[in-house]
């Protein structure tokens, strides 16, 4: 199975691994922190945006300068900010403290997600890229399986000051793995992979269907992510164990479902998975309003990520797939960046719900964002060797 996996993507396993671990030990129970630092929900929710919107104005400049900086100095630069950080937010005090931390925690993830994805693409064939995808894919819920079982636990018996100290260390630890990697950039041809580049030709429309599934689908799971741990706690009385048991499922599935999804796609094709895989999300997101048992959403939410994990190898490659060569880092930063934004306005529109409505309403707004985003799909590019639609 690694067999396809060279040296400079093997040692990426690894660092995606320990950094992936870091940010879920953190990431997934956030606003409970927030909230026991005294953040009302709105004020979590600005929290949240606000790191997503500076960390979204950097994943553009990230994906159009990374081969000119080198893409091992940009996954350098991320561990080391999201270790010094970690470790400055164990020391915070209140909630307005964590603010400035956090939007730099946000935009380290700027610097790492371009430079991983654009590094899978230049160490994979077209042939394998969507089953390398999809190994490479498994090594974030591999860490959170982990992770999250950990952080519930640090939080219930030594509190949360543990919990960043440990995502520091591990940060400075998967350092080593990512000088091991080969400073092996892909020559791009200097006239290309520019700005305007993006906006020439067919690149731009592809690019925009893109971004527009992309937002469309993150604004609907930033807004989830955002009230799962705060409507868990406040209508069953869960504790962070127990909140964590929702994100642990989760990526126990998908790391179960990522490497068959990669030769899935490849089989059945890469729109047609990704159109059949996101079909049932919207209806499971809103029958989260009509259920009264949490054991059930657990099971709901479970099958709604792994759903939309198991798109992620046929998405990416399709991209890959739709953009010239020397275009595909700048087209792997407009499309974090449209993701990056949804996960950036999912958790204001869902506070707003949440607040002003029912607790139960922004899984019905969640669930019909996620419908426009399957219509969207429809619209992605068919490439070479993809059965039409």
């Amino acid at each position: 199975m690694f067999k396809v996996l060279n040296r400079n993507l093997r040692y990426l396993f690894i660092l995606n691994t320990a950094f992936g671990f870091s940010v879920q030990l953190v990431t997934p129970l956030f606003p409970l922190f927030l909230s026991n630092l005294g953040a009302t929900a709105s004020e979590n929710a600005w929290v949240i945006s606000l790191g997503g919107l500076v960390a979204t104005t950097l994943m553009l400049p990230a994906g159009l300068f990374m081969d000119r900086l080198g893409k091992r100095t940009l996954l350098l630069s991320s561990l080391v900010v999201n270790s010094v950080i970690m470790f400055m937010m164990a020391n915070a005090q209140t909630w307005q403290q964590v603010l400035p931390l956090f939007i730099i925690y946000s935009s380290s993830g700027a610097l790492f997600m371009p430079a991983r994805m654009a590094m899978i693409t230049d160490n994979s064939t077209p042939d394998t890229r969507a089953s390398v995808f999809g190994i490479m894919n498994s090594s974030w819920p591999l860490a959170g399986v982990v992770s999250t079982l950990i952080s519930g636990y640090l939080i219930q018996t030594s509190g949360w000051r543990q919990v960043f100290l440990v995502g520091s260390a591990i940060n400075a630890i998967s350092i080593l793995p990512s000088l091991r990697i080969e400073k092996q950039e892909v020559q791009r041809d200097s006239t290309g992979g520019g700005f305007r580049e993006l906006f020439r030709g067919d690149t731009a429309p592809v690019l925009l269907t893109f971004f527009v599934y992309g937002i469309l689908l993150t604004t609907a799971m930033g807004g989830i992510n955002l009230i799962i741990p705060l409507y868990l706690v406040s209508r069953f009385s869960l504790n962070a164990q127990q909140v964590a048991l929702f994100f642990t499922a989760q990526n126990l599935l998908s790391l179960v479902t990522q490497i068959p999804s990669g030769k899935i796609a490849e089989r059945f094709g890469m729109k047609r998975t990704v159109i059949t895989l996101i079909a049932m999300i919207p209806f499971l997101y809103a029958s989260w309003h009509f259920v009264g048992d949490w054991r059930v959403m657990l099971v709901i939410n479970t099958i709604a990520f792994g759903l939309w994990s198991m798109t992620w190898p046929a998405t990416l490659t399709l991209l890959s797939r739709s953009v010239p060569d020397e275009l595909t880092g700048a087209a792997f930063g407009v499309n974090i960046t449209g993701n990056r934004l949804g996960f950036t306005l999912g958790p204001l529109i869902a506070s707003y719900f949440y607040t002003n409505y029912s607790q139960t309403s922004p899984f019905l707004v969640s669930g019909a964002i996620c419908l426009v985003a399957v219509l969207v799909a429809f619209k992605l590019k068919n490439t070479a060797n993809e059965p039409s639609e």
